[in-house]
């Protein structure tokens, strides 16, 4: 039997040597949960001035704490705006005057005189080409823009969501003819200007957890890293959008097409096994995949932008409101990507029955190899091919879920599956598969690879802030930047763990969709890591752990003087006794 306890104070200390003393059966409990706590909001500010170009005005509000111990999330909108009239006059800036040696489009966009009439939509209304093509770029050949061609350099969100739009546009080519093979299709692709390097290249990784984990904790810890943004939040994670889309591009999305969402991938997949949390004598092992097809490089210069992207930019208001600069946040992200991968990625947890390995004795290395994807893939004559071994005998006896399932004796529980790339059929007939079968085999993993070049999903990247690419050519365009620049800053300080409450027993604060969970060390569980997973009946065994606090929220920077500002933070202990917080107090920058 496998007991649970902790020593939250001195009395249950007490309770229990009085009943060992006594002589009689040890009984152990968990602590109750602690009560739960909803989502606080922020008073609204009042509401702004009537803006007579868009005859709206708005307001915001700031969360306070987070829902925590199963309490409400805080999953509303921070940004509020209402119609409104007012007499005041709209005034617009006037459209930049194009150069001589310019062509001016219907739109007002300035291009090169010398791209007109060429073919291409160099305006990006079209209207340069209200003419025969004179001279083509690429003379009689006729090519055409790849998905990774046109998906390159979309934007990135500190806290894991996916932006809604991309603001490049990648079916510009700027009068050059500058191709790639791509050698999964055999057809030359035209690159667009924005693109300094675009490689095709077919790299295969697959990885296997080095061990079978225990509980849920540490299978969730593992994936919160690897879903971690490369722009360095800390442990909060926000998997939509909660700010209405400011955006004038008439819906166009980042893949402009019907593809997989990757929000609803990774959010399912922390959903599913975070159930676990609360479920004994499971055990998990991941298996992580992807397929690497091409890599790219933007231009350090001269990148072209959308002209959705320019009016978005130009409705900001100059004077800084969060919930509207917050929405072009989740339009467009808090970077775009200059350098990236891209390709197809799967992530797959097994959920595994302890009582059945134990019963079969069934060896951990047995089970790390059979559950294994043991593809690779390359180049052929039809795309991407897979190749592979067929698992023995003794794997089908580990993966099969018909009758064993059934019975409530096969070793695996349940496969949890994230599919990043590819077709919605071809990660729908993945999914399929594990579930039916526990595990994949040739021809439906060569399916979904195949499907990837045409739905590639980015796989990894390199950040540049947003607010780089408003053009300096707008009026206003240094105050613009400068507001895009805090609403950054203030948008990852939102969502910041310092809301929560901390954990007991070293666990781990985390943020999930505008709620607190703890992710608690292997030895403990409950919804605030207070209840020992005791494994001996012996009470002496469990050990002394060192409470860790949570950092309090930062404070505002003080006035700048001597070239330097201050800010500072305090120790959130909250009934944990003798509790300490890891890192430095206060902070000092130039300025």
């Amino acid at each position: 039997m496998r007991t649970v306890t902790a020593l939250q104070s001195a009395l249950c200390g007490l309770c229990l040597t009085l009943c060992l003393f006594e002589g009689r059966t040890q009984v152990t409990q968990d602590l109750p949960d602690p009560p739960e706590i909803n989502c606080i909001w922020g008073r609204w500010t009042d509401w702004s001035p009537c803006d007579p170009c868009s005859q709206t005005q708005r307001r915001s509000r700031s969360i306070e704490s987070f829902g925590q111990f199963g309490g409400e999330a805080c999953t509303g909108s921070l940004g509020e705006r209402r119609a409104c009239t007012t007499s005041a006059t709209c005034t617009k800036p006037p459209a930049p005057t194009c150069a001589g040696n310019q062509f001016t489009c219907e739109s007002g966009q300035c291009i090169k005189l010398r791209l007109k009439c060429n073919g291409d939509w160099d305006c990006e209304d079209g209207s340069d080409e209200d003419c025969e093509p004179i001279r083509k770029p690429c003379g009689s050949m006729v090519l055409e823009n790849s998905e990774h061609g046109r998906r390159a350099g979309y934007g990135v969100n500190p806290l894991s969501s996916d932006p809604r739009q991309n603001p490049f546009n990648n079916d510009y080519f700027g009068g050059r003819c500058e191709r790639v093979r791509n050698p999964s299709t055999g057809i030359i692709d035209r690159i667009p200007s924005n693109i300094g390097v675009l490689n095709y290249q077919t790299q295969v990784k697959e990885t296997v957890s080095r061990e079978i984990y225990e509980d849920s904790h540490s299978v969730l810890s593992e994936i919160f890293t690897d879903i971690s943004s490369t722009v360095h939040v800390g442990l909060s994670f926000k998997f939509g959008p909660t700010e209405p889309s400011v955006s004038t591009s008439n819906g166009s999305t980042v893949t402009g097409q019907v593809s997989i969402d990757p929000q609803i991938e990774k959010k399912n997949l922390v959903k599913d096994v975070t159930e676990y949390t609360t479920i004994k004598n499971k055990s998990f092992i991941r298996v992580k995949g992807s397929i690497q097809l091409s890599t790219y490089r933007l231009r350090s210069n001269d990148l072209e932008v959308t002209l959705s992207f320019v009016e978005d930019v130009k409705r900001l208001p100059l004077e800084y409101e969060k919930g509207i600069y917050f929405s072009f946040i989740e339009d467009y992200g808090t970077h775009y990507t200059k350098n990236g991968k891209h390709g197809g990625q799967y992530d797959l947890v097994y959920v595994l029955n302890q009582d059945t390995i134990e019963e079969k004795k069934i060896s951990e290395r047995t089970i790390q190899e059979c559950v294994k994807v043991g593809i690779t893939a390359g180049v052929g004559s039809e795309g991407i091919d897979a190749s592979g071994s067929f698992q023995n005998d003794k794997c089908k006896e580990i993966t099969k879920k018909d009758e064993d399932t059934k019975r409530g004796k096969a070793v695996v529980d349940r496969v949890i599956s994230a599919i990043f790339g590819g077709s919605v059929a071809g990660a729908a007939g993945m999914k399929a598969q594990l579930n039916k079968e526990g595990i994949l085999d040739i021809m439906t993993f060569q399916n979904w690879a195949r499907s990837i070049m045409d739905e590639p999903a980015l796989l990894s990247s390199e950040p540049e802030p947003i607010y780089s690419l408003v053009p300096l050519n707008l009026p206003n365009a240094n105050t613009l930047v400068s507001n895009l620049r805090r609403a950054t800053q203030e948008y990852v300080a939102e969502y910041s763990q310092c809301k929560c409450k901390p954990c007991q027993n070293g666990g781990t604060p985390v943020v999930v969709d505008g709620a607190c969970q703890c992710l608690c060390p292997p030895t403990y569980g409950g919804l605030a890591c207070q209840n020992y997973k005791v494994k001996s009946q012996n009470i002496q065994t469990i050990p002394t752990v060192a409470q860790i606090g949570n950092w309090g929220c930062w404070s505002a920077y003080t006035p700048c003087a001597g070239g330097k500002h201050s800010r500072t933070r305090s120790c959130r202990t909250e009934g944990l006794q003798g509790a300490t917080c890891v890192g430095e107090s206060r902070d000092e920058e130039y300025c």
